[in-house]
């Protein structure tokens, strides 16, 4: 049974007799515009939980009632929280960063802002990243050029989106009441980055601050990345660029299915991939 903080959190204890006394950190996707943070599908849950992980599942502010640097900023606080002080206390001994979609983006960006920081004061740092059909650079014309799989769909206007901006910046957004968000988003030029609040007004505000480099991804802990070669979101090959660029990589490549495999649990590919994934946390747990 989850445990449901009243925060930003939902805790989801491992199996008693299999505890390892360490964290996954999980972030949602959902283009940073939508998703909550219960999304994940109960076998997956349940397999974490009974390989011993204890599952931390965040929310986050979304856009664009959040910009992107606002919604950074309060990840790492929540992450803080969550995460750091039960290791510092001696409540954990270590953690996992992992993310589906837009969550394995900012997981990625997460790592890097506790590298940064723990210059500056002592921060535990991730034992891997588990980057499900993730990215790593806002500044790849795939996400500034309409896409394909969207502009197919019936247009979603600037009206209709403005229709749906909250006047209380949110932190979980249901798929049916902000889907259209995001499909706006991938239909117009620039639109996504945008929505980011990445307008170019200041220098934090553009899409080069917010991807990682090279020196940031040579410095990342230990990377499990994996996607589809039919993703209709995010290329193939950013996945695969990611993997090669990463010092300790494992790049595990699923054919033929959607940007989201895993959703489908009628399907066995989603739970080989977790199964090759928790095989890969065994090594470093």
């Amino acid at each position: 049974m989850a445990d449901t903080n009243a925060g930003l959190t939902t805790v989801v204890p491992p199996r008693a007799e299999a505890d390892r006394r360490i964290a996954v950190f999980y972030l949602h996707g959902g283009g940073l515009v939508y998703g909550e943070r219960d999304d994940l599908p109960a076998p997956y849950v349940r397999a974490f939980a009974d390989a011993g992980y204890t599952l931390v599942c965040a929310d986050y502010p979304l856009a664009p009632e959040s910009a992107l640097p606002e919604t950074a900023e309060a990840l790492f606080s929540c992450w803080e929280d969550a995460i750091a002080r039960p290791i510092q206390a001696g409540e954990l001994d270590g953690y996992f960063l992992f993310g589906r979609s837009a969550g394995a983006y900012l997981a990625l960006v997460l790592a890097r802002e506790i590298r940064r920081r723990a210059a500056e004061a002592p921060l535990p740092q991730p034992l891997g990243i588990l980057s499900f059909y993730g990215y790593y650079d806002l500044t790849d014309p795939a996400f500034r050029e309409p896409a394909k799989a969207y502009t197919a769909l019936p247009e979603v206007s600037p009206a209709t989106v403005a229709g749906m901006v909250r006047d209380v910046p949110p932190t979980s957004g249901p798929k049916p009441l902000r889907y259209g968000l995001y499909v706006y988003a991938r239909q117009h030029e620039g639109a996504w980055l945008d929505l980011m609040g990445l307008d170019g007004t200041s220098s934090e505000r553009t899409p080069e601050a917010w991807s990682l480099t090279a020196e940031d991804i040579a410095q990342l802990p230990p990377l499990f990345a994996t996607a589809s070669s039919g993703d209709e979101d995010v290329p193939l090959r950013i996945s695969k660029t990611l993997a090669r660029l990463a010092p300790n990589a494992v790049m595990k490549t699923v054919y033929y299915l959607p940007h989201d495999f895993d959703r489908d649990v009628t399907d066995a590919t989603g739970m080989q991939v977790y199964r090759q994934a928790l095989s890969w946390m065994e090594q470093r747990a």
